[in-house]
């Protein structure tokens, strides 16, 4: 039972300081924003604030960054409160879209704000979890945008991982919401973690111990280490042979799909880990999900159920979603007790285990290596330690001497979590909707309210405050020259010099370059002059020490200057407002203020939505086939894999490729850099399933993972819903779309929730 006055417990839990304290605050109907480690039971909050507002007949919604996190929480209560009560908005699924609980992505809740703010107008509560994306390069400007335009009348619940920023991100939000933003923070876990590094030589070891052995070998080339067996590689599998008794069962997190899978299929050769008594209950709950997909096909899946009846499992974004669903109930029955998966496995999704091991400190992030950051490695290592069961939890690094170098670990210090960064950006779409909803001068006002703007402001009083400080200390130098000169002489000089340089640097005549240069000069050693005026009788070793302290104040000083300089965000963002205005006028989406035709069909697309916009207007839409056209909207924004090969077919997009070739051109000259992108790579596949063919046969000439083909369907029955919703009154083309869905959602690529 809920105790409205003082909650001790809710749904049979104790609730901890800080959750008690959270629930308070949200039966005072406040704001409130929760940061605490991962796996301390932040959930339940949210959970406690969507059965509050449905008990007292008000609706809330639930936004979160993934989609899979999504369905998961529209499982759990439909499972609650029942069916009729919960409604789901991800884009590729729609049920029950006025339900009094809403679970939507964080993108729909914005496009809802943006295109039909009335849908969501009596919503009481939003929930935003995981809102430390927030400085996801790719999405973080979605939660921003939410929360500028959410209405003051709603109240949020925003659930984070530790963030140190946690104060700046709550002030900024009170200062766009006009309201009070209570912040709840735990630091302490539930069940502490115990963090250690493995080297099959060394055992579950410190750092200390890692570097001492490793300079034993400093200088010596890899290839020698390996070839005379000074070092052996650390393997997986090391690692489990010294876990398997006590530490199991084990999230592997492994950066690599294929490793993932190749991982697990070696750990089957040397282990077994379930009785038979298991083993029957393995195979009844995979009796109970196939018997939903009778034709399942999948080249993993006779080798994976050889796996899971070994209570060995492996999970990745490049698997069919019926197979993930086995593997996580599995999981949650306990009866995996080593799971290799990729770091999306982090995310929300609730599957706490004993211990978290890594098999790499470093990931390709889609440019390069590098090491992962303490942040995401507290998102992995936070699911180690299950709560009522374990005492403590445990996180392994495994490390390899033949390539150590200690910068590529994190520094494993909750404390040196790194803070929050705004990646505010400006859509298409966005600026559009700013247009058509708002004046001028609240669309400037608009554009001063991002987090990225709040943040470098603060840096900036920062920043100003230390020049202030580090002026004082050069007056001393120039006492001497106050009259003559007036203040601050040196950042005038200072200013001078960075000028002539930005000069210098576009500057292409060798005569005017000599001068410039020349006049550098002169600036240093007027700087140069007004130390050795101010110090003229002092011995050498005074004036070298002298000279070293003014050297370096003065340096500060101009990275200060230039820092101070780079701080206007606002300015970038009305440049970049304007900039992308000016395209958007050329292309005739806007006239004197007011949204054409295409510019209204182009503010209800998200993503590629001027590659949209102009096949809509010359037609594309409506001449092309259902097949041809289900090809197409697979390949708007479609990213391929590096390597991924294309694959032929005879569908004529030569039209489609021209107008893509005319954005992209448009693009460079407005803003500067192309947005745009269209991949055929998967379109014959497209074709091929919209015309009944199976998906095992389409697995035979697939190029990319069973998984990334239903992503990419899935993404293309987004595009399609949107069209459809954006062109409700043409009912030819209209139906034309349903049919494209219906022939793509089917089978194997549907969603069953």
């Amino acid at each position: 039972m809920i105790n409205q006055h003082m909650v001790r417990t809710y749904r049979g839990f104790t609730l901890d300081p800080f959750q008690q304290e959270a629930v308070a605050y949200i039966d005072k109907n406040q704001s409130v924003l929760v940061a605490a480690p991962t796996g301390v039971g932040k959930t339940l909050v949210a959970d406690y604030v969507i059965e509050k507002i449905y008990n007292e007949g008000g609706r809330v919604v639930y936004t979160a960054p993934i989609k899979a996190l999504s369905n998961q929480k529209f499982k759990e209560f439909k499972a609650h409160v029942g069916e009729e009560a919960v409604g789901i908005l991800t884009g590729d699924v729609v049920i029950n879209p006025d339900a009094p609980i809403l679970i939507m992505t964080t993108e729909i809740f914005r496009n809802m704000l943006q295109e039909s703010p009335e849908r969501v107008g009596d919503v009481r509560y939003v929930i935003f979890d995981e809102i430390h994306y927030i400085d996801d390069p790719q999405r973080g400007s979605v939660w921003e945008e939410s929360l500028i335009f959410m209405p003051n009348t709603m109240r949020f619940l925003g659930l984070s991982a530790t963030i140190p920023n946690v104060d700046q991100l709550a002030n900024w939000i009170e200062d766009i919401q006009g309201q009070a933003v209570q912040i709840v923070t735990a630091s302490e876990r539930v069940v502490p973690l115990r963090h250690a590094l493995f080297e099959q030589s060394l055992g579950i070891t410190t750092m200390g111990r890692i570097k001492k052995k490793h300079r034993r070998y400093r200088g010596i080339p890899r290839h020698v280490l390996l070839s005379e067996d000074l070092v052996k590689p650390t393997t997986h599998l090391d690692l489990i042979d010294k876990i398997k008794d006590g530490y199991l069962p084990c999230l592997f997190f492994t950066f690599s799909r294929r490793k993932c899978e190749s991982n697990a299929l070696e750990l089957g050769e040397y282990h077994d880990f379930l009785n038979g008594e298991q083993k029957r209950q393995v195979k009844e709950i995979i009796e109970k999900i196939t018997d939903r997909y009778p034709d399942l096909k999948s080249e993993r899946w006779p080798s994976l159920r050889r796996l899971l009846m070994k209570g060995i499992a492996y999970h990745h974004a490049g698997m069919l979603p019926i197979l993930k669903d086995i593997v996580e109930e599995l999981f949650t029955h306990r009866l995996i007790s080593v799971l290799y998966c990729t770091e999306t496995f982090a995310v929300g999704l609730n599957f706490p285990c004993k211990t978290v091991c890594f098999d790499s400190s470093t990931k390709w992030d889609g440019v390069s290596f590098r090491p992962i950051s303490n942040r995401e490695y507290f998102q992995m290592a936070g699911r180690a330690g299950r709560r009522g069961i374990d005492t403590e939890g445990f996180v392994f690094t495994i490390v390899d001497l033949s390539y150590f170098d200690p910068s590529e670990f994190p520094s494993m210090k909750e404390q040196e979590i790194e803070p929050l960064q705004s990646q505010f950006a400006l859509t298409y779409n966005s600026i559009l909707n700013l247009i058509k909803n708002y004046e001028e001068e609240d669309i400037y006002r608009i554009l001063g309210q991002n987090f990225a703007t709040y943040q470098a402001f603060a840096e900036q009083e920062a920043v100003l405050t230390e020049m202030e400080m580090i002026q004082e200390e050069l007056e001393k130098y120039s006492a001497h020259l106050q009259k003559k000169s007036g203040p601050d002489i040196f950042g005038k000089l200072i200013r001078r010099k960075l000028q002539i340089e930005a000069q210098l640097h576009n500057e292409y005549n060798k005569r005017t370059k000599r001068r410039l240069k020349k006049d550098i000069r002169g600036i240093n050693r007027r700087l140069e002059g007004i130390l050795h005026k101010n110090l003229p009788h002092v011995d050498q070793r005074t004036l070298r020490r002298e000279r070293r302290i003014y050297r370096r104040l003065l340096a500060r000083y101009e990275r200060l200057i230039v820092r101070e300089g780079e701080l206007d965000p606002h300015e970038k963002y009305i440049q970049e407002f304007l900039d992308k205005k000016a395209l958007l006028e050329a292309l005739g989406y806007l006239e004197d203020d007011e949204l054409t035709a295409a510019g209204e069909l182009a503010s209800q697309i998200h993503g590629h939505e001027l590659l949209v916009t102009e096949m809509f207007m010359e037609g594309m839409f409506h001449d092309y086939s259902v097949p041809e056209l289900n090809a197409i909207c697979v390949s708007i924004g479609y990213e391929p894999r590096k390597n991924e090969i294309r694959i032929k077919h005879k569908i004529d997009m030569s039209g489609i490729l021209r107008i893509w070739h005319f954005i992209t051109k448009m693009e460079q000259r407005f803003i500067g850099y192309p947005t745009a992108q269209f991949n055929d790579h998967v379109a014959a596949l497209a074709y091929r399933w919209t015309n009944g063919e199976s998906f095992a046969s389409l697995l035979e000439d697939a190029a990319i993972d069973e998984g990334d083909l239903v992503f990419a369907f899935r993404r293309g029955i987004d595009l399609l819903r949107q069209l459809r919703n954006a062109t409700i009154e043409d009912p030819v083309l209209n139906g034309k779309l349903r049919e494209c869905i219906a022939k793509m959602d089917r089978d194997e690529v549907s969603i069953w929730l």
